[in-house]
């Protein structure tokens, strides 16, 4: 028997209707799975029937009035449109008593009624009815009818051939019938056997466009289908959510509307459809939701200890009714609510075998261990070791929360020694999203630190720990244990170990022991690399330190012990003014870090980038960085490094005038501790800033000073790390300090490196300051070539407009006006939004590109260049004021070479003087 759609159903129906309506009775067994549209089918005839003027008697059976004898035939007679005396003729011969004295069985055919004389009275009313007019007798879910009723319909039945009268029953399709009996004598005579299938998409869109006020959507309807599998219950419930979710306007559904919306009406329908057909589908559906995606008919079975057959039978119904597919829900939240009809005690005693049955056939841990999660069982020693092994894939797939949930539930009850080291993972994995909550667990880790019975790499955790927090005696005594663990042999965690310290304190400081190191360390490849990373500090081989942090940037992996690492070897690429490799560096792991989930990685390597951003002048920008890291981790979790985004934010602010902001920041509560550390250093040079800004000169000199004190004890007078000398002589002389300015920016320029541009160029600014007007332009000249070189394009501005200035004091006013209006061409790229991301890296450092100014290499418009680099060099310095003397002498090429460059440049450019060369290629026409 084919299955047929609703309205295919319903005209099949009708023509019976008709054949019955000549004197031909009919019978019609309507089937179909749960919720399909038996009922509304039934009650669509029912309707038609009763307008063509056929007297209909319907029924409606229910699992509890099963054992109420004769129920139906009351519901038959009581509920239709009949003369008062024939409902009170059936009422005198259907008592209580004719139903139980002659109740003798279940069986249908076994009843029988005291009396033949009742039945065969009620059958020929009924057959004097239909004489009448047709008649229609319409009974749903005919498998929980009583037996008595059943033993009626079985009599009229044997009546109605040459009667006008449609019966109609609908029943569920199950492979064990109800009625087994009576389904065998009505198929002994001729019916008509109507099969109901799901609704087709078509069904649905029909259904949803009558429910929505006659709107057309097949896109809601196309997902309410898929999410339903035709269950018209179920799609009924999700057009209630839908129009409960507030997705409509003015009364019409808008057209982008085409999500399904799935709430609490769909969850009450599913347990509607569940309840309905009994204890047995509820059960497998809990065994289900249980199991999730290790549901295989095997073990609901094993779960529920009941036949395979059995459940085979049951999930083919939960398919055929659309609650599962491929023996899943649909959706969570039937899965929910599924899980939601079990107590709590029953729902721990489900997740609890499930587990069992799980790890005793061999499943992976992270399966039993969500199971047991669920549970929240009295432990047994078998599900120790599958909770850490499911922690560790857990971690593997950065799956943090689980990781942490199946560690906790070990923890009560493992030994010290195990503890411990469920102690150190659990305080890692928690780090990784929130710091602050990892604090609770370091107490234990470090007692057991100086009590020495920490291996290694948790000894490492602690240390780690303790400098994030600025505990420096803490880290001290982490130091301390490191040689007497098997660290001594592992040179890779003494490297993170070293890096670790590098990044929060600079150089080591002489704290960092001797004996850490390990056996054959100085042969071992990372050792040297942190050596010459190291260098970076000590003022010698900056090329070797950055080359350095480029290799351990290429192998290492983010991790929980390597964050520090990255961040560290990233450091040394802004002090060795590799800017492009560190920015290109820093977005692919913020992107890693971002799709693993791991917070605190995206925070701190976000505030890293906000440093970036600042150090090449794009100070809006790096303002938004700083605030988007300092957003995304509590003020407590952040430890020492919140100095960090906070100083990048003031020094963002500070040069756009925005003080209220800076002020803003300030304002955070930071630990002692970070002026302990580089954190520090920096906050304090940014703070000092603001100070000489908003003409608070003392404080601002006593942070200066503090800078340079502090990083002359740590032996880290590091002017490309924090350059405090010309900070200091910036706020003499606002006091009218000159010669004390003059001496610290002498100082400052001795100690800079010949490839510190970004140095040499603020310290040159500031000395043209501190000297007399006719030594100032040559002095701003070479101020903005190394400034130009660093790419620190806010000092730039600032250079460019002090020498415009100057140019106005000594009264060449057309010079002035041009330097003011690349100045403020600077100001502007200082103040622009992102520019868009290099999909592949820079250009590896070595050999290392040339160097220049951005974007002075082609036209805007990508044309090639127009000068050629050698031109390119002398229009730069002549467009800076510099003679061709001048420009021999830097570029070591004779003055008639500059002159013939000079006439080429003139003529390409359409320039007829040096005041007209243009300050920029974006003057260039």
């Amino acid at each position: 028997m084919a299955v047929l759609e609703s309205a295919a159903a319903l005209a099949r129906l009708e023509q019976l209707l008709v054949d019955s309506s000549e004197g031909r009775g009919q019978l019609a067994l309507v089937q179909g799975g749960l919720a399909c549209g038996k009922t509304e089918l039934l009650y669509a005839l029912t309707q038609r029937a009763s307008a063509s003027g056929a007297l209909v008697l319907s029924a409606t059976c229910s699992r509890d009035e099963g054992d109420l004898q004769a129920g139906l035939i009351d519901q038959l007679f009581q509920g239709a449109d009949l003369p008062e005396q024939v409902t009170a003729r059936v009422e005198e011969l259907v008592t209580p008593r004719t139903v139980e004295e002659g109740h003798s069985g279940d069986a249908p055919c076994a009843v029988q009624l005291p009396d033949a004389r009742v039945v065969h009275e009620i059958c020929g009313i009924l057959l004097e009815l239909a004489r009448k007019r047709p008649l229609v007798i319409a009974v749903d879910d005919v498998q929980f009818a009583d037996s008595a009723s059943l033993q009626f319909l079985l009599y009229v039945l044997r009546r109605m051939r040459s009667a006008r009268i449609l019966m109609v029953l609908t029943e569920w399709e199950r492979p064990h019938p109800g009625h087994p009996a009576f389904r065998a004598e009505i198929t002994r005579r001729p019916y008509h056997e109507i099969r109901l299938g799901p609704l087709s998409r078509d069904d649905v869109e029909h259904l949803v466009t009558d429910l929505l006020g006659g709107h057309s959507h097949p896109s809601l309807a196309s997902g309410i289908h898929d999410l339903t599998g035709g269950n018209a219950v179920l799609a009924r419930a999700l057009v209630d959510d839908f129009t409960r979710a507030d997705r409509t306007h003015a009364g019409t559904v808008q057209d982008d509307d085409s999500s399904p919306v799935v709430g609490f009406a769909f969850g009450q329908a599913t347990l509607a459809c569940l309840h309905r057909w009994g204890t047995e589908l509820l059960d497998t559906a809990r065994a289900v939701a249980v199991l999730g995606d290790h549901a295989d008919p095997e073990l609901i079975g094993q779960l529920m200890q009941v036949r395979r057959y059995d459940v085979d039978r049951f999930l083919h119904t939960l398919g055929s009714a659309g609650l599962l597919l491929n023996g899943r829900f649909r959706h969570q939240v039937a899965e929910r609510v599924v899980l939601g009809t079990l107590s709590r005690g029953e729902r721990s005693a489900m997740h609890l075998r499930a587990a069992e049955l799980l790890y005793e056939s061999g499943a992976e841990a992270s399966a039993v261990a969500c199971q047991l999660i669920a549970a929240d069982p009295v432990m047994e020693p078998w599900m120790v070791p599958v909770l850490r092994a499911a922690a560790d894939q857990a971690l593997a797939r950065d799956d943090v929360a689980v990781a942490v949930r199946c560690l906790e539930s070990a923890l009560p009850v493992v030994d010290r020694g195990e503890r411990l080291a469920l102690t150190a993972a659990l305080a890692r994995a928690l780090w990784r999203v929130n710091p602050s909550a990892a604090a609770r667990y370091m107490p234990a880790l470090q007692a057991a630190v100086e009590q020495g019975s920490l291996p290694a790499r948790d000894v490492v955790t602690v240390a780690r720990w303790a400098m994030w927090n600025g505990d420096g005696e803490a880290v001290a005594r982490s130091l301390r244990a490191v040689p007497g663990t098997a660290a001594l042999d592992d040179a890779r965690l003494v490297v993170e170990l070293r890096l670790a310290f590098q990044w929060y304190y600079g150089s080591e400081r002489g704290q960092f022991p001797d004996s850490v190191g390990g056996r054959g360390a100085g042969s071992d490849p990372w050792n040297r690399a942190t050596n010459r990373l190291a260098a970076v500090w000590k003022h010698r081989e900056p090329d070797v330190a950055v080359d350095s942090a480029e290799q351990i940037l290429q192998s290492c992996q983010l991790g929980d012990s390597t964050l520090e690492v990255i961040s560290s070897a990233l450091l040394v690429l802004v002090v060795g003014n590799r800017l492009d490799r560190a920015t290109w560096w820093c977005e692919q792991f913020i992107d890693e870090a971002a799709r693993r989930g791991a917070v605190t990685w995206q925070a701190v390597l976000s505030s890293v980038r906000a440093a970036i951003t600042l150090r090449q002048g794009r100070i809006v920008l790096a303002a938004e960085q700083a605030e988007h890291a300092l957003h995304m981790m509590a003020p407590q979790s952040w430890g020492v490094l919140i100095g960090y985004p906070l100083s990048t934010l003031v020094s963002a602010c500070t040069p756009m005038g925005r003080y209220e902001a800076a002020a803003e920041a300030l304002r955070y509560e930071v630990p002692e501790a970070m002026f302990g550390t580089l954190d520090g250093l920096r906050y304090l040079h940014a703070r000092g800033h603001y100070y000489l800004a908003t003409d608070r000169v003392l404080a601002a000199i006593s942070d200066f000073e503090r800078c340079g004190r502090l990083m002359r004890e740590w032996s880290l007078d590091l002017a490309s790390m924090v350059p405090w000398r010309s900070d200091l002589a910036e706020a003499h002389l606002r006091l009218g300090r000159t010669a004390s300015a003059r001496d610290l920016v002498n100082q400052q320029l001795a100690q800079a490196t010949a490839t510190d541009d970004r140095t040499r160029g603020i310290s040159l600014r500031v000395l043209a300051a501190a000297s007399d007007l006719p030594q100032r332009p040559a002095l701003l000249r070479r101020s903005v070539e190394h400034l130009e070189a660093s790419g620190d394009r806010v000092e730039l501005a600032r250079a460019l407009k002090e020498l415009s200035q100057v140019h106005q004091q000594l009264g060449e006013l057309d010079r002035a006006r041009l330097l003011a209006r690349r100045a403020t061409q600077e100001t502007k790229a200082c103040h622009s939004g992102p520019q868009p991301s290099c999909p592949s890296p820079p250009e590896p450092l070595r050999p290392s590109p040339p160097v220049t100014a951005p974007g002075r290499q082609q036209r805007p418009d990508g044309d090639g260049p127009v000068l050629s680099d050698a031109q390119r060099r002398v229009a730069d310095l002549a467009a800076l004021g510099h003679t061709n003397q001048e420009i021999s002498r830097k570029l070591y090429i004779t003055v008639s070479t500059v002159e013939q460059h000079l006439t080429r440049v003139f003529r390409k450019l359409g320039v007829t003087s040096r005041e007209a060369l243009p300050l920029s290629l974006t003057e260039v026409p």
